[in-house]
């Protein structure tokens, strides 16, 4: 066996997590668990959507409960459908790998990058589309009347940092809200409106982080 080869065995005998490329980028963690549960696949015991900057990059990260699951899991994987779209299946010793080296060493919820953004799925918002000098105090109003997450030593709304060497003249925000339903609450009344509802003013594109 070539050192190449070998090295690949290892990787897939000791691999906890399996990463797949190729999805839709309007792929969710329920999407994949579903298709998941229809392959039959064993030992899949969490599953989260990889982003970039809070933003989805079409690939998603599956944690198994033991590495002895990886190996069928991969298999089964590559040959079934998500959304329409068959994704490529690699298997990995950790989501670490997948950052870029100026990402390493970084908190994931500080750039937005990694598994779930480095957030909690299904609670956590994206707001984009805001103009470039928006005040975290204007998000703050912009939320009244939604419950927001009681977080230790952290703020329930966050300005998502631009990465290096980038210029936009948008802001963008996550806010952090106390359960799943009030995270669909506020998708729901903010998503493509108008800011402030002004006329002209930037549309508001607001996201559940999965």
């Amino acid at each position: 066996m070539s050192k190449a080869a070998s090295l690949a065995a290892d990787s897939l005998r000791d691999a906890t997590h399996i990463v797949l490329r190729g999805l839709p980028k309007a792929a969710t963690s329920r999407d994949i668990q579903r298709a998941v549960m229809q392959a039959d696949v064993k030992g899949v015991s969490e599953v989260s959507i990889y982003y970039r900057h809070f933003r989805p990059t079409g690939k998603a990260v599956l944690t198994m409960s033991l590495p002895d699951f990886t190996r069928n899991a991969v298999h089964r994987l590559q040959n079934t459908r998500i959304l329409g779209v068959r994704p490529e299946a690699e298997p990995i010793l950790s989501p670490e790998k997948m950052l870029r080296k100026s990402e390493k060493g970084k908190p994931f919820e500080a750039t937005g990058d990694g598994p779930s953004a480095g957030v909690i799925p299904g609670k956590t918002v994206s707001l984009s589309g805001l103009p470039g000098r928006t005040g975290i105090d204007s998000i703050y109003k912009l939320v009244t009347g939604f419950k927001l997450e009681s977080r230790k030593n952290q703020p329930s709304v966050q300005v998502c940092l631009i990465p290096e060497k980038k210029f936009s003249l948008f802001s963008r925000f996550c806010v952090h809200l106390e359960s799943e339903g009030e995270a669909q609450r506020l998708v729901r009344a903010l998503h493509m409106t108008h800011y402030k509802d002004l006329e002209g003013a930037p549309l508001i594109k607001a996201e559940i982080i999965y």
